[in-house]
């Protein structure tokens, strides 16, 4: 399974096929639900591969001005591994960019105030990270964004489905996973609009004091169901 619902199994025939399918050849995926921030950094967490036996190589994006919580989501990986971006559009005039020729990642995050400079430096990341590699594994490239929604208040919804639309395609590009937190309801009107862009939805939720997600793939014609997730 693509490092989500754990080791719980499901009766939805071609589900983990499906998972297994995509994890090898790259997903995108869309997180909903309004839960607690602990929930969501867990699933976080998972998405981005922590405690995997295998390397794996990070591009974490930061909306929500919370670069301090970037490095705890993957608090196992070091700064040739890592890379951290913050976009902030009140920060006009500080703004900085990382050069294209500087190979290395730095555990300090690259700041930027523009929608394009953002998709620009996550190319960036990807491209440093595939030519430190000499070519990527499936799954080994994890790209991580906090928040959907800053990006659509400040660019509306034609400007950030293209957004998403060139980042999907340059993560899958390299048979990575890019995942983007998107912190309504699932029956939100916006839900809709952007899932035809996600090869995944997960639905978080908190039922009788238990962390649960849902898996779905094609609009929901294989599911996972809901799942307790345990929490570390």
């Amino acid at each position: 399974m693509i490092a989500g619902p754990g080791r719980a199994k499901t009766s939805e025939d071609g589900f983990s096929n499906e998972l297994s399918r995509l994890k090898r050849h790259g997903a995108s995926i869309l997180v909903v639900g309004s839960v607690r921030p602990d929930h969501r950094r867990d699933t976080c967490r998972r998405l981005l591969g922590r405690g995997a036996e295998k390397a794996r190589r990070r591009v974490l994006i930061s909306t929500t001005s919370e670069t301090n919580q970037l490095a705890k989501l993957a608090d196992d990986a070091d700064s040739e591994t890592l890379s951290m971006i913050s976009y902030d559009a009140q920060a006009r005039t500080t703004a900085a960019s990382r050069s294209t020729s500087d190979s290395s990642i730095s555990s300090s995050p690259t700041e930027v105030d523009a929608l394009a400079d953002l998709g620009l430096a996550i190319s960036r990341a990807i491209d440093s990270f595939e030519h430190d590699a000499d070519g990527l594994e499936p799954a080994e490239l994890r790209v991580g964004v906090d928040s959907v929604l800053p990006l659509l208040e400040e660019y509306g919804r034609k400007r950030i489905f293209k957004f998403l639309h060139l980042t999907n395609g340059r993560t899958r590009d390299v048979s990575g996973m890019v995942h983007y937190h998107l912190p309504v309801e699932r029956t939100a009107k916006i839900v809709p609009v952007l899932s035809p862009l996600f090869d995944v939805v997960v639905e978080l939720r908190e039922q009788h004091g238990e962390h649960q997600e849902r898996w779905m793939i094609d609009d929901g014609t294989h599911s996972s169901g809901w799942l307790s997730i345990t929490t570390k």
